[in-house]
């Protein structure tokens, strides 16, 4: 690249104790941030308390993915500019901070303006943390790592309700479960302390200081993603976030409203479902993940996203058919939740895919901003979903969603390279 040549760097040696350590934060980072469940656990009592009009609710949620796409135009910047490990501690500050903040509040505005900053971690943990993760592990194992690193997501998302289940049995209120979410600032030291920084983004850095590389890079800005040489990559991964942000928050918003209104069943089995799909998820992403790194990342993303439309396909004739069939032992049903909790693991692939298409010096900026275009798109698509449940059912909406996130198969068989197994600096050349 520009007069430089390609390094010896851990992504081409086996699995070292640092390698661990840092999945194991990066794991953790992910985990933790995820405690942004704690306002969607406590909103029905903050609306009962604070007399929230329940349309304010949908109106938080856009306000939160706005903040996620903002974030994504400068926090990771300051992650390629000063290193991965200042980007992961102040996005993990912005959640646990943030997050925990929510037990202060005493009116909407208070709700806006924490939820906005909140989504800062969340976003910008997932890009910047993906970015630190890919960088360290070795070439035939990142997909297998970026994959394990996602199941941080489910796991959160089981602690957080498990923690709310705790507090409430205790006699606690929302304000005290909300209080949980500032957990995650326990591990910043850790990460500023234990880790060392990416020796690919420094090796980098060095190589720009000295002139080795293209100077116009020692001073990063968002406009280096649309150079002639990174565009193609750039759109891609955009492209590829937004149609798979259409499907995972299309897939978290419905399926549990299609178990309530399609088929009947009760705030318990509403609750096992939801345990199973999820569960099922902490396996499929780390599986879906190594299997992208055997079978390439465009044969692993056909098929989950294949695996992800046949199951809501199965949903959706489970949904239709008689009352026997649409029971709570409806053997079609669980297999098709456990087919989708597998195909989750899409976004194993699409994460690890994203974080190996950018150069070292706009890594985090170029995966968290695709993110980002992702979680903004989808406070369109969502209505577009809505709509579709309005007027036909929640498995419909969940069907739609998903043959919606199949497209990423053709934009990354048309227009995108196979990355697996290969050293960054050779998938950027």
């Amino acid at each position: 690249m520009n007069g430089q040549a390609n390094v010896v760097t851990p992504a081409d040696q086996p699995v070292t104790s640092e390698v661990w350590r840092v999945f194991i934060f990066v794991f953790l980072g992910w985990t933790l941030v995820n405690f942004s469940n704690v306002y969607t656990l406590a909103s029905p009592f903050m609306i009962e308390e604070l007399h929230f009009e329940i349309g304010m609710i949908g109106i938080i949620a856009s306000v939160y993915s706005a903040g996620g796409f903002i974030s994504s135009l400068w926090l990771p910047l300051l992650a390629d500019r000063k290193g991965r490990r200042l980007g992961m501690s102040l996005s993990i500050l912005a959640a646990a901070l943030f997050n925990g903040g929510m037990g202060l509040i005493n009116n909407i505005f208070q709700v806006f303006g924490l939820r906005f900053i909140a989504a800062h971690g969340q976003t910008c943990q997932w890009g910047i943390g993906a970015s630190y993760l890919s960088e360290m592990v070795p070439a035939k194992d990142r997909g297998g790592f970026l994959g394990a690193m996602q199941s941080g997501t489910p796991v959160g998302t089981f602690l957080c309700s498990g923690v709310f289940a705790l507090v409430s049995g205790w006699g606690w209120g929302w304000r005290e479960f909300c209080y949980v979410g500032s957990f995650g600032l326990i591990l910043i030291p850790f990460v500023m302390g234990m880790l060392k920084e990416s020796p690919q983004w420094i090796k980098y850095r060095e190589d720009v200081q000295k002139g080795l590389i293209d100077p116009t890079q020692k001073k990063i800005s968002l406009s280096e993603l649309f150079k002639l040489k990174y565009r193609k990559n750039t759109l891609i991964a955009m492209s590829l976030h937004i149609v798979g942000a259409f499907w995972a928050w299309g897939n978290m918003t419905w399926f549990l409203v299609a178990m309530r209104t399609d088929f009947h069943f009760d705030a318990v089995t509403c609750g096992k479902m939801n345990m199973l799909l999820w569960g099922t998820a902490i396996l499929g992403y780390p599986i879906m993940g190594k299997i992208s790194d055997i079978i390439g990342r465009k044969k692993g993303m056909l098929l989950a996203s294949s695996l992800t439309v046949i199951s809501c396909i199965l949903l959706y004739i489970a949904s239709k058919g008689n009352a026997a069939l649409a029971s709570q032992g409806s053997m079609l049903l669980y297999i098709a939740t456990i087919m989708l909790g597998f195909g989750m693991g899409q976004h194993s692939v699409l994460i690890a895919y994203s974080s190996e298409i950018f150069p070292s010096h706009i890594r985090a900026v170029g995966t968290s901003i695709s993110i980002g275009a992702g979680r903004a798109s989808a406070v369109f698509t969502m209505l577009l979903l809505g709509y579709i449940a309005q007027n036909s059912s929640a498995t419909t909406a969940e069907l739609v969603a998903a043959f919606g996130g199949w497209l990423m198969v053709p934009i990354v068989w048309l227009f995108g390279q196979e990355t697996a197994r290969r050293n960054l600096d050779d998938i950027i050349d």
